[in-house]
């Protein structure tokens, strides 16, 4: 979806978002249901300032159990967009503020907000995702879900810290 801008008036225009799963700009993200959100557009200068939410399910994969789960992503948005041309003046060597983390640089004379949604979302997913915070993930050993039980594997243990196990029981009896 793009917003031209120069049909970005002076007071700004609310957008509210609805991408299919099929939308080019989320088709590879595994979304599951629609992608939506509120945005309001605003037009400072040379500068954009895009404000909202987007929001959408993705099917991740757990990082401890390795099951498909189901997370709903909700995602602020608080960006601004600057010209090409500003590149340039910021390509003398600076230090970096906190400030310029949130700037992003327009080509052309169009804003494509269902792409802006897409990587909204996509840098909202963790990068170990959790099916749920207490997951017990696999046995390394015979593969059975620690979530449901113990397995009844033996724990390795590392024989240089024998000498300390011995110690702790001559201290016990």
């Amino acid at each position: 979806m793009l917003i031209h801008l120069e049909d970005i008036l002076q007071e700004g225009i609310e957008i509210e978002l609805n991408l299919d799963p099929d939308d080019p700009a989320v088709q590879e993200m595994n979304i599951r249901g629609p992608v939506t959100g509120s945005l309001q557009i605003r037009k400072t200068g040379q500068q954009v300032l895009v404000l909202g939410n987007v929001g959408g399910k993705v099917q991740l994969t757990c990082a401890r159990c390795l099951k498909d789960f189901i997370a709903e992503i909700q995602e602020k948005v608080d960006i601004e967009f600057r010209p090409v041309l500003d590149l340039d003046r910021a390509a003398r060597e600076r230090e970096l503020g906190s400030d310029d983390l949130d700037v992003e640089f327009l080509r052309g004379d169009a804003l494509d907000v269902g792409h802006l949604a897409a990587e909204q979302i996509s840098l909202a997913i963790p990068m170990k995702p959790l099916c749920r915070e207490d997951c017990g993930g696999i046995c390394p050993d015979c593969g059975a879900d620690r979530t449901l039980g113990t397995c009844g594997c033996e724990p390795d243990t590392d024989p240089r810290w024998n000498a300390l196990k011995d110690l702790k029981l001559k201290i016990d009896n």
